[in-house]
C-alpha cells in the first residue's frame, strides 16, 4: 500500500474487525405505533366497603397440616393399601400369563424388587409433600420394615382375605417406627453439631 499523506482520507474499505465490544443483550422491542396512541385505561370502580373496618380482621383459613408422626402413619396406610393392590395386580398378571398366581424366580424377583422400589418412592413422595424431614430415608426404612414383617409373619397367609387389612396395618407400624428412628437420629445429629461454648 502506498504511503498517503496524513491529511488525505483513505477511500479503501477497512477489512479489520471493529475494536468496540460486542453487545450480548437482546434487542429491545419498540412499541407499535398504535400502542403509543392507545387510549388511557378506564378508571377503576370504587372499592367495596372494608370488611375489616366493620367486623375486625379476617382470620386466614388454613387447612391443618399433617406433620411428624400423624403424617407418617397416614403415609403408611396409603403405602400399605398400594402394596395390597400391587400384590393383587402382580398375582393376576402372573395368573394370566403362567396359569398360576406365583410368578417364580425368573419373573417374580424383578416384580418384587420393582414393587418395593415403587412403594418406597411413593412413600417418600407423600412424606415430602407433607413436609416430613428426611422423607427418603424414612420411607426406605419403613418399606424394609414392612417387607421383613410380611416375610416373618404373613408369607404363608398372603392369599387370605384378612391379609388385605393386616398389610396396611403393618405398613402403618413400619412407617411410625421408621419416622421415630429417623427423627431420633436426626435430632441427635443436630444436637451434636451445635457448637458448645467452652469458655
Amino acid at each position: 500500500m502506498p504511503d498517503l499523506p496524513p491529511d488525505t482520507p483513505d477511500d479503501t474499505p477497512d477489512d479489520r474487525p471493529p475494536l468496540e465490544m460486542p453487545s450480548f443483550s437482546l434487542p429491545r422491542r419498540k412499541p407499535a405505533p398504535d400502542e403509543a396512541t392507545a387510549p388511557a385505561p378506564a378508571p377503576a370502580p370504587e372499592p367495596a366497603p372494608d370488611h375489616e373496618a366493620e367486623h375486625g380482621p379476617r382470620r386466614a383459613r388454613t387447612s391443618p397440616r399433617l406433620t411428624g408422626l400423624p403424617a407418617a402413619l397416614l403415609t403408611g396406610l396409603v403405602v400399605g393399601a398400594l402394596a395390597v393392590a400391587y400384590a393383587w395386580l402382580a398375582g393376576a398378571a402372573c395368573d394370566a400369563v403362567r396359569g398360576t398366581t406365583s410368578c417364580g424366580g425368573a419373573a417374580g424377583l424383578p416384580i418384587l424388587l420393582a414393587g418395593l422400589v415403587l412403594l418406597a418412592w411413593v412413600g417418600a413422595l407423600l412424606l415430602k409433600l407433607v413436609g416430613v424431614a428426611d422423607a427418603g430415608s424414612t420411607s426406605i426404612l419403613a418399606v424394609g420394615v414392612l417387607s421383613v414383617l410380611v416375610m416373618l409373619f404373613l408369607l404363608d397367609s398372603l392369599d387370605e382375605p384378612w391379609a388385605a387389612v393386616v398389610v396396611p396395618l403393618l405398613a402403618v407400624l413400619g412407617y411410625g417406627l421408621s419416622w421415630w428412628v429417623t427423627a431420633s437420629v436426626v435430632g441427635e445429629e443436630t444436637e451434636a453439631t451445635e457448637p458448645h461454648d467452652v469458655r
